[in-house]
């Protein structure tokens, strides 16, 4: 049976996290262990969570200070616990199929992974509302694991989308120990950090199936669109408010890891773009660079364009 830590940092989560917590313990045919960081909570998280490790030993609670959810899970790995199988990222407001984890440790041990490298896995979420009523159509949940399209992992598209949400991810110890880190200031988001790994140095599981819900609220950190006018809206919202923060990632990246030569002209581009025409013509040409959609890769270039990546 599969040993698996569960990585979950809470910020005023008490409106959710009973549900999220009685799913991840609900996990079928894996052994599972929670190491919980508080970000400073208000309300009252902190007790629920207290109940929950009083009646089970394998919920384990750190409290800490607000530092905001990227550093807070980077505290998480620096304090996650070796000698499991695999790890699991959870976010405090989703609620996970009961096969969740079994389904993503499966797909990992049967990836060829003879040489020990980093391996991450992720899936895709049936999106709903804040009851966890599904959105758009209604759907079984074997009908909303069956209803998405195919993603093509690859560094190239990790230095510029993220598609690794945070709540879908489960990854090898090779990972978690090059990401035994402080926090890289210009590090976006923690999820999307591990995507960039993986995808440098070893190998991303995209599976297309929803093995989860994912919960939309005003709440959330980040949120979900669920139509294609959405997503454009999103993109170029985030351009005004993120300005430069994917190639300042991509610039803290290259500082912090030794890149392979191949993958190291993927990276030039997006951390030189501003002074170098030719690393702009690399850019523009979707060679080196891609997002997974076409409207989305319309919207790279006119960022790209623009200055605003």
């Amino acid at each position: 049976m599969y040993k698996v830590q569960v990585l979950l940092s809470t910020y005023n989560g008490e409106k959710y996290i009973r549900e999220q917590l009685d799913s991840i313990l609900a996990q079928k045919d894996v052994e599972v262990s929670v190491l919980i960081r508080d970000d400073g909570s208000t309300d009252s998280t902190i007790d629920i969570i207290n109940d929950y490790c009083s009646k089970n030993s394998d919920i384990k609670l750190i409290k800490g200070s607000n530092m905001g959810a990227c550093k807070s899970y980077f505290e998480l790995f620096k304090k996650a616990d070796m000698g499991y199988d695999y790890y699991a990222l959870s976010d405090q407001d989703d609620y996970w199929y009961e096969d969740k984890l079994t389904v993503a440790c499966h797909k990992l041990t049967s990836t060829d992974n003879k040489e020990n490298k980093p391996l991450l896995y992720c899936c895709e979420a049936d999106i709903t509302d804040e009851n966890l009523n599904s959105s758009g159509k209604d759907t079984t949940a074997e009908e909303a694991k069956t209803s998405f399209p195919v993603k093509k992992p690859g560094f190239g598209n990790a230095l510029i989308e993220n598609i690794a949400r945070g709540g879908s991810v489960v990854f090898n110890p090779t990972l978690l120990g090059l990401v035994r880190i402080d926090a890289p200031a210009d590090c976006y988001m923690h999820d999307w950090w591990l995507y960039l790994l993986a995808t440098c140095f070893g190998k991303v599981i995209h599976d297309n199936k929803a093995y989860y819900k994912y919960r939309q609220h005003k709440d959330n950190v980040l949120g979900a669109s669920t139509s294609k006018l959405g997503i454009i809206k999103r993109r170029l919202s985030q351009s005004k408010t993120n300005k430069e923060h994917v190639s300042k990632q991509a610039i803290a990246f290259g500082k912090l890891y030794e890149i392979p030569e191949k993958k190291k002209i993927q990276l030039d581009v997006i951390a030189g773009y501003k002074n170098s025409f030719k690393q702009r013509v690399r850019g523009l040409s979707g060679k080196y660079l891609y997002r997974q959609s076409k409207s989305d890769n319309i919207i790279f270039r006119i960022l790209f364009l623009t200055n605003h990546l």
